[in-house]
C-alpha cells in the first residue's frame, strides 16, 4: 500500500509542477481561464485525495509518518484549489479567478514538497 501512495504522491508533484506552471503563465500574460486548466486543477485535487487515503490506509496498516506535519500538510493541499476556486469564483472577475488560481499554485507545489519532506 505505501508503494502506491508514494507513487500517487510522485504524480501529484509532476501535475502540481505542470499545473502550476501553466496557471502562472496565464497569469502573466494576462489570458483567461481556460477549461483544461481548471479540468487539470480538479483531477489533482482527486489526486491528492486518492493519495491521502492511501496514505491513511497504509499508516492504519503498518506504520504513521514519522512527522505528524505530513497529515497536517496533506489536509492542506486537499483543501487548497476548493479554497482558492470558493474566494475567486465568489468575486466575478475572470482576471482575478487567474490570479488566484496561480497563487494558490503556488501554494499547492510548496505544500506538496513538504509533503515529500515530511513523508519519511
Amino acid at each position: 500500500m505505501a508503494e502506491f501512495h508514494g507513487l500517487a504522491a510522485q504524480v501529484s508533484l509532476v501535475l502540481a509542477i505542470g499545473l502550476g506552471a501553466w496557471a502562472v503563465l496565464l497569469a502573466l500574460t494576462k489570458r483567461p481561464l481556460t477549461p483544461m486548466l481548471v479540468g487539470g486543477l480538479v483531477w489533482l485535487v482527486l489526486l491528492l485525495v486518492v493519495t491521502g487515503l492511501l496514505g491513511a490506509t497504509s499508516a492504519l496498516a503498518q506504520t504513521p509518518p514519522s512527522d505528524p506535519l505530513h497529515i497536517v500538510y496533506g489536509l492542506l493541499a486537499a483543501s487548497v484549489f476548493p479554497g482558492a476556486w470558493a474566494i475567486a469564483r465568489s468575486q466575478g472577475q475572470p482576471r482575478r479567478t487567474v490570479i488566484v488560481l496561480a497563487v494558490a499554485s503556488v501554494v499547492e507545489l510548496i505544500l506538496v514538497f513538504r509533503l515529500f519532506q515530511t513523508g519519511g
